[in-house]
């Protein structure tokens, strides 16, 4: 047995025995997601009584809708959410200012002549049939106004949710200044919209804006990057080209103007068996996390330790916030289980891996997707049974038996799904709402595409995270020895005869 072998046994059988596990245990654990796991397993168990479940609660960190629903099953209660309520001050305002407008002639006139703050209250608050009232050509001065209100990004919000059409038209039409208060994700809608209205110009203005309020390299450079698409003046896609971030954006910059994709920086790792962490305890990486994160710690002397080969890929998660992100890693983990496969199965199980959780195995999210691979646990049970394992959830945290169950789960999503970035969809957000997505045909030919189809995925989460394993699968392709064009795979998104069975194919031309 080798020596990670031996320590991902010993915890196993130490995690196994949960039912074991007391309140003194969770107490002695550090306030985590992490935690919040083993309070969830710890309620779940038909040996844990109410009178255990309650003082349990009262240590978790994040509420989920695991830890409530187990929770509600041993008492009855459901456990407190953070519900958004608008304020006392907002209702009794809004209270007054009803009356007002419903005694008047002309509901949207009156409303017109409300201060900004009184304009946002009344709309938000007023429900969808008094908003049906508001949609006229609302003047420029009135939308620049409530734009200096956060409360701007839930009336462009229930504008399109409520499809709105003549507000919508005034808010594509009017220019925001750099003090405005719409959000990145509504100032790119507003770009992706304009363009899609053939109204590049407009477009531009809200793109520009947006680079300023990313929250990461990966969204400024998606801002810029569309920037470019409006403008087509080439000092913007050099900017991107230049991104320290090997994001989708970077690669397709490169690709346009016709550069090579440059090799990622690499950190020298010891072929030691040197145990810093117990790679498979989640506790362990939690304590470990608290270090990382704190304001005091030296990341470059407390990654040392880790840079070694059971525990590298802590090291390169370490070196990659010492560098506040700025140094992007690609390491290539585990290769005694991935040799196994063909070069496009590592370079989607890497892909996958450096995106759902830096390869770390003792990873936690925080809806209990569990593992290097971040499994959910209904998914561990229909794989364990596919594979006719006897495992438990737990078994997970041991990197090989993680990247088997990917493997597997692969097979499976393959049947139907050929392109990595539906593949990644799937992973991410279900086989279900990939095959409801595609038959959508939302790729198609034309001006702006692929690219605008990719970024109208109306699920933001599964929309970012496949363009993130997409760019990881591209990088991972050429650093094992076959490269492919991002701009190649993107091209074949219209052709469902290239990517999926879901959708009809298209007849060819002889």
């Amino acid at each position: 047995m080798t020596f990670v072998k031996k320590i991902i046994s010993i915890t196993i059988i130490s995690l196994s025995a949960l039912n074991a596990l007391s309140l003194n245990d969770l107490k002695s654990m550090p306030k985590s997601i992490e935690k919040d796991f083993y309070i969830w397993r710890f309620i779940s168990s038909p040996n844990t009584d109410k009178k255990e479940v309650l003082q349990a609660a009262k240590m978790i960190y994040r509420v989920n809708g695991k830890l409530d629903k187990a929770y509600s099953a041993k008492t009855g209660m459901h456990l407190p959410k953070r519900v958004y309520k608008p304020s006392h001050a907002d209702i009794k305002r809004y209270n007054v200012l009803i009356k007002k407008l419903k005694s008047a002639g002309s509901f949207y006139e009156v409303w017109t002549k409300l201060s900004a703050k009184d304009k946002l209250i009344v709309f938000l608050l007023a429900g969808k049939a008094n908003r049906t009232l508001l949609d006229h050509n609302i003047d420029t001065n009135i939308i620049y106004n409530i734009s200096k209100y956060k409360q701007i990004n839930q009336f462009i919000f229930r504008t399109f949710r409520e499809k709105l059409p003549k507000i919508q038209s005034s808010l594509l039409n009017f220019k925001p200044d750099a003090y405005n208060k719409i959000s990145y994700n509504n100032l790119m809608l507003l770009g992706f919209k304009n363009l899609k209205r053939k109204n590049p110009q407009n477009a531009k203005n809200f793109f520009y804006l947006a680079i300023s309020k990313a929250k990461s390299r990966f969204y400024a450079d998606r801002a810029i990057f569309w920037l470019y698409m409006a403008t087509k003046q080439r000092k913007y896609i050099e900017k991107v080209a230049k991104s320290y971030d090997f994001n989708m954006y970077k690669l397709i910059a490169l690709d346009i103007l016709e550069r090579p994709y440059p090799n990622p920086p690499t950190i020298y790792i010891k072929d030691s068996q040197n145990k810093a962490i117990n790679i498979s305890d989640p506790i362990a990486w939690a304590k470990l996390k608290k270090k990382i994160f704190s304001k005091n710690t030296n990341l470059i002397k407390l990654a040392q330790p880790y840079c070694s080969t059971i525990t590298a890929a802590y090291c390169y998660y370490i070196l990659n916030k010492a560098s506040r992100n700025t140094k992007q890693y690609f390491p290539i983990l585990y290769k005694n289980v991935l040799k196994k496969y063909s070069i496009d199965r590592q370079a989607m199980l890497l892909a996958l891996a450096r995106q759902e959780s830096h390869f770390i195995p003792a990873s936690v999210s925080s809806s209990f997707a569990v593992g290097m691979m971040q499994f959910m646990p209904f998914l561990v049970k229909h794989i364990a049974k596919v594979r006719g394992k006897n495992v438990k959830l737990e078994d997970m945290f041991n990197p090989e038996i993680s990247l088997k169950f990917a493997n597997t789960h692969l097979n499976y999503l393959n049947k139907y799904l050929y392109h990595p970035l539906f593949v990644a969809y799937a992973y991410n957000a279900g086989i279900g709402y990939t095959r409801k997505l595609i038959r959508k045909n939302i790729f198609k030919l034309g001006a702006y595409e692929p690219y605008i189809s990719l970024e109208m995925v109306d699920n933001k989460q599964a929309n970012h995270y496949g363009k993130k394993v997409l760019a990881n699968y591209v990088i991972y392709k050429k650093l094992l020895g076959s490269p492919v064009k991002i701009t190649d795979l993107l091209n074949e998104l219209p052709h469902p005869e290239l990517t999926d069975q879901f959708r009809k194919r298209n007849k060819r031309v002889n």
